[in-house]
């Protein structure tokens, strides 16, 4: 079976259409694989197809460990039965509705968080959001110059989410790393201001290089450790608290031997 063609079918039929009702969000090229948030990435597919979308996805790209978790968690399921398209849009569809009778329930007892339920914004409170909103925006179209590590320039990006689109990292990291929080981001240094080179990026040395625990630390560490250790009542292994919780006790492989 030609499961790029069918895959290439399902994304284009869903660009010239309406669907009422629940909807899904589909990245067309997954974010594992390389794929952004980008409108013309996403595309607009029924639960089914959405379902059927990563399903071709797994036979196009078989042995990635990303696509096959992705499909796993849509189904969701603690057995190891099967689940059908037709299953999988019903479930969804009755999930969100349920989501939503839940949400509806939760405002009518308590009210909108922000106690906006039931209000309109005034003129002065509409001011202040588009302003914020334009704030945002006109953020968003501020240079951002990325250089190699070696301090050599890189490239020019007419805003923050262009670098991060193109360096495949979020607009935050890119933001933090021009602000000096972070010293690199994808293996680039990144200024807001241009300068021929910067200086080579030189990861700083941890605090804790060269240091020596004291013998009254060496001693506590032993301690806790020491009294973090259990003994199961069935075979009689001393050994961490978690493993005893974990793999002894009422989990222990010897406690149907001696019933």
């Amino acid at each position: 079976m030609n499961y790029k063609k069918h895959y290439e079918l399902l994304i284009e039929r869903s660009k010239n259409r309406v669907l009422e009702g629940y909807i899904e969000k589909h990245h067309i090229i997954p974010r594992c694989l390389g794929g952004t948030d980008a409108k013309e990435n996403l595309a607009i597919l029924t639960p089914e197809e959405h379902f059927l979308a990563h399903q071709l996805l797994v036979k196009l790209n078989p042995g990635h460990r990303g696509l096959v978790y992705a499909v796993q968690m849509m189904t969701n399921h603690h057995t190891d039965a099967r689940i059908n398209n037709k299953l999988f849009g019903w479930i969804r569809r009755r999930m969100a509705l349920a989501m939503s009778e839940q949400t509806k329930s939760w405002l009518k007892e308590n009210g909108h968080p922000k106690g906006m339920l039931g209000k309109k914004h005034t003129g002065d409170s509409l001011e202040k959001i588009l302003a914020s909103q334009a704030a945002i925006i006109e953020a968003k179209k501020i240079k951002i110059y990325a250089y190699e590590l070696d301090g050599k320039f890189f490239k020019e990006y007419d805003s923050i989410t262009d670098c991060a689109n193109e360096l495949g990292t979020s607009p935050s990291n890119v933001k933090y790393t021009a602000e000096g929080r972070f010293g690199h981001c994808k293996g680039k240094q990144i200024r807001y201001t241009y300068v021929d080179k910067l200086d080579t990026y030189v990861k700083p040395i941890s605090k804790l290089k060269g240091y020596v625990r004291s013998s009254i630390h060496q001693e506590n560490l032993r301690n806790a450790i020491k009294n973090n250790k259990k003994t199961c009542i069935h075979c009689g292994v001393t050994t961490h608290k978690s493993a005893i919780t974990r793999a002894h006790n009422d989990n222990c492989k010897h406690k149907n031997k001696e019933a």
